[in-house]
């Protein structure tokens, strides 16, 4: 039943909608970003159902104070939750943004986690302002140009995202490349500020892929843009986001199977090393499985066998193999070792024997005695066990039994 449960799994998984919740302020809600997003993922052949929170000049703190932010938060099963600051604050000096914005950002993060458990929380990496930051030029010097607010908020949206182990969207690092490359795009609206259509349509390219984790020039929707504004908006996501995708910590967090194996004879001992997983699976390739992170598995017979683990998280799943080679060792062959009838130890206990222990099959622990301690034994139903036998020598011997 277990193994028909793993398959209904992964075929659901596979073709589920993604969920996207963005929370943020104007610069989300101009030209309906979210609403963009799934537009042109969909003419990728791609399924995102993309919801907004948004609130003019919200900060962060304002999201971590809002009912309505948090009554969003928990009414579906996100994939993903987009997290914007104003479009100050993140570029304001360290000394300002520690306490101002750096706290409820962590604390977004940690009620994401808390309410929609398999959400991955992204920010929104913003752009600088056109001409920099006027009203606080003065106060703050980098921030009097494009150059240098555009650098403060890259630094300060990268901590963020270390802080919380979250995805870092670079949509400002896209607009960068598109300013450096192309001069004939306008990805401001004349307060030099919010974004123009261009200017959406980079954030919405930037998004497609790192949630999509595709290539954006798969993208046929040109949102109203000329074709070759399109395809250069397109192409310059391609050359940030989409090259260099680990950059942004995309893939970083995912579920990721892992476990360590040795083999002693016909005896595995795992254990599990993946990461971002709820639980682990374990088919040893005989017939038998194991839902134990770490354990002992027995093989019954001399062979091969490919040992496959899955991990999971939030129904998604992935999986990594081994290939073991059994060598069953039924008898003791030392010969300061005698065999002896484990029914008969109340009778015959040998003087070199310290304990003896009962396994099934698939590892798991039956059964154990020693001379001064000797439980009934258990009932097998005629099924076969392995014995363990642990000498005085420090020596380990096994063989099959069957217990009546």
């Amino acid at each position: 039943m277990r193994k028909i449960v793993l398959f209904l799994l992964l075929s659901f998984s596979s073709y589920s909608q993604t969920r996207i919740l963005f929370v943020g302020n104007s610069y989300t809600a101009a030209n309906s970003l979210p609403t963009m997003v799934a537009a042109i993922a969909s003419s990728a052949n791609q399924s995102l159902a993309c919801t907004q929170q948004t609130l003019g000049g919200a900060t962060l703190y304002q999201h971590s104070q809002s009912n309505a932010t948090y009554t969003k938060l928990a009414s579906q099963n996100w994939d993903y939750v987009v997290l914007q600051a104003q479009s100050q604050e993140p570029s304001f000096p360290y000394s300002q943004f520690s306490w101002q914005t750096l706290p409820y950002a962590i604390e977004l993060v940690d009620s994401i986690r808390s309410i929609a458990p398999c959400a991955q929380p992204v920010f929104f990496r913003t752009w600088g302002r056109e001409n920099g930051d006027q009203v606080n030029c003065a106060a703050f010097p980098p921030l009097c140009t494009y150059a240098g607010m555009d650098s403060m908020l890259h630094r300060h949206y990268s901590l963020m995202a270390d802080t919380t182990d979250s995805y870092l969207s670079p949509v400002g690092a896209v607009w960068k490349h598109i300013r450096d490359t192309d001069s004939t795009i306008n990805l401001y609206t004349s307060d030099g500020s919010h974004p123009s259509l261009a200017g959406t349509y980079a954030a919405a390219c930037t998004f497609f892929t790192m949630i999509t984790r595709m290539d954006p020039n798969t993208i046929t929707d040109d949102q109203n843009l000329s074709p070759s504004t399109a395809a250069a908006i397109r192409q310059a996501a391609k050359d940030i986001v989409y090259d260099s995708l680990s950059l942004w910590k995309v893939g970083l967090y995912d579920t990721k199977a892992g476990f360590t194996a040795t083999m002693s004879n016909d005896s595995l001992t795992y254990t599990d090393t993946s990461s971002f997983s709820d639980s682990v699976y374990y088919d040893f390739g005989d017939g038998n499985f194991s839902t134990s992170p770490n354990g002992l598995h027995i093989f019954g017979q001399d062979d091969l066998f490919k040992v496959t683990q899955y991990a999971y998280r939030c129904g998604r799943v992935d999986t990594t193999s081994i290939v073991v080679q059994s060598m069953v060792i039924f008898d003791i062959t030392e010969e300061s070792h005698l065999n002896f009838d484990i029914t008969k130890l109340d009778q015959f206990w040998p003087s070199n024997l310290q304990s003896v222990h009962l396994y099934t099959l698939n590892g798991k622990h039956l059964w154990s005695a020693t001379q001064t301690h000797l439980p009934v034994l258990p009932i097998s139903n005629n099924s076969m066990l392995v014995m363990e036998a642990r000498w005085s020598d420090g020596q380990q011997t096994r063989q099959r039994v069957f217990i009546p």
